[in-house]
């Protein structure tokens, strides 16, 4: 296989991939992080470690919180010579990723050759019928997401790999041919059903991850490019989980995922995709199975997914969404960003509130933030706590993240 890298100026490099020239046997069970910024060293760094039978540590190179916490650790950079016998030693994994830390602290989810082959296997098979014969990546590598379909399924498949730093739309539809999967972001959705150029893509498939597609959002590129977007569902610590096609409304486990829900309608999931073993200050065994905090309705074998409790507004025994919230308040043209949290109020009867943060070039009061709310959700009585920021952060595959 070729991993083909376009520059800005127009160049192109090529890295011819074989087991034979990415596998060095004194790099096996070395322990290394992976953090750079450049998708072209970040792809071949991995590919390295994982034919090598290495424990590679991927993480955001921005994330000062995890750099410091790996120094002390005594964990260098990947190839670099290891001096110190480190705490995961001793653990089996192959790669470890860093959940966000858009709703608290990053957590490392330990990844086993098996949790990421399995995966794999899923992955292949839900994309057989589209006969893959490119992929196009415009997500980094350190997370799981990327590290799994716009790199080790098209390894593990022989498929050639199509990667630029920046992609902006146009060069992204450039590219695209027949047979083509795009490896990609809702932000990305959204950015190209706003370009005038059309273009005919129904033998290409696009797959989107990270954060959630409006159904509109999907309906309309469908529309616009003849072509399915593929939602994946799932987490670091999970791996995938489901998936739906453009404008769904439920979601379909992945083979071998069992969906369960605790008293409160939260999701439970137990796959062999799931973690053995999760990192914050210290090891955590969860045999396989995470409960989370997405609250679900199932139907049939299939789930509709409402969003999670720290996003969820529960006002007279209806939910409400945050994302939900964020859309609308987004949709105001004086407001670029929204975020928007449910905390607790002890001092309120009602118990929640909540907390809006706004990027925005205009400073509405609460009060007229209520009536641009209570316009879309009925006329509801909450309580709320508005900021406004300059900028709201975004991590690297565009999660705007919690301002502390």
């Amino acid at each position: 296989m070729i991993i083909e890298v376009h520059n800005d100026n127009g160049t192109i490099k090529k890295h011819k991939i074989s087991k034979e020239t990415f596998r060095d046997s004194n790099l096996k069970n070395h322990i290394g992080y992976i953090k750079s910024k450049s998708k072209e060293k970040n792809a071949l760094n991995i590919i390295e470690a994982y034919y090598s039978e290495a424990k590679a540590i991927l993480f955001d190179e921005t994330n000062q919180i995890i750099s410091k916490k790996l120094d002390e650790l005594k964990i260098g950079e990947f190839k670099q010579e290891k001096n110190e016998k480190t705490v995961f030693e001793d653990k089996e994994f192959s790669m470890m990723f860093f959940t966000s830390g858009s709703t608290g602290n990053s957590v490392g989810a330990l990844k086993t050759k098996d949790n990421l082959e399995k995966e794999l296997e899923v992955i292949t098979k839900l994309l057989k019928e589209k006969e893959i014969k490119k992929v196009i990546v415009t997500v980094p590598f350190i997370h799981i997401y990327g590290t799994l379909f716009g790199l080790l399924y098209p390894l593990l498949n022989n498929i050639d790999i199509v990667l630029k730093e920046h992609f902006l739309p146009n060069d992204l539809l450039s590219l695209v041919e027949e047979n083509s999967l795009i490896v990609t972001t809702p932000l990305y959705i959204k950015a190209l059903n706003k370009i005038n150029e059309q273009k005919d893509l129904n033998k290409a498939v696009f797959v989107s991850s990270t954060a959630p597609l409006l159904a509109s959002d999907a309906k309309s590129f469908n529309e616009k490019f003849k072509c399915d977007v593929i939602q994946i569902f799932g987490s670091t610590e999970t791996g995938g989980i489901a998936y739906k096609t453009n404008d769904e409304s439920l979601w379909t486990p992945n083979e071998h995922v069992q969906i369960m829900t605790n008293e409160q309608n939260e999701l439970k999931v137990k796959s062999p995709f799931v973690s053995k073993t999760l990192y914050e200050n210290g090891f955590k065994e969860i045999n396989h199975t995470m409960q989370t905090f997405d609250y679900i309705e199932k139907e049939d074998e299939k789930f509709r997914l409402i969003g999670r409790s720290s996003q969820i507004l529960k006002i007279a025994g209806k939910r409400y969404s945050t994302i939900q919230i964020e859309n609308i308040l987004e949709e105001v043209e004086q407001i670029d960003k929204a975020l928007v949290f449910v905390n607790e109020d002890k001092d309120s009867l009602r118990g929640e509130f909540l907390d809006i943060t706004l990027e925005s070039s205009y400073k509405f009061t609460s009060k007229e933030i209520k009536k641009i709310l209570q316009e879309k959700l009925s006329n509801l009585k909450f309580s709320l706590k508005l900021k406004y920021v300059d900028k709201i952060p975004t991590s690297s595959v565009g999660k705007k993240l919690k301002i502390n």
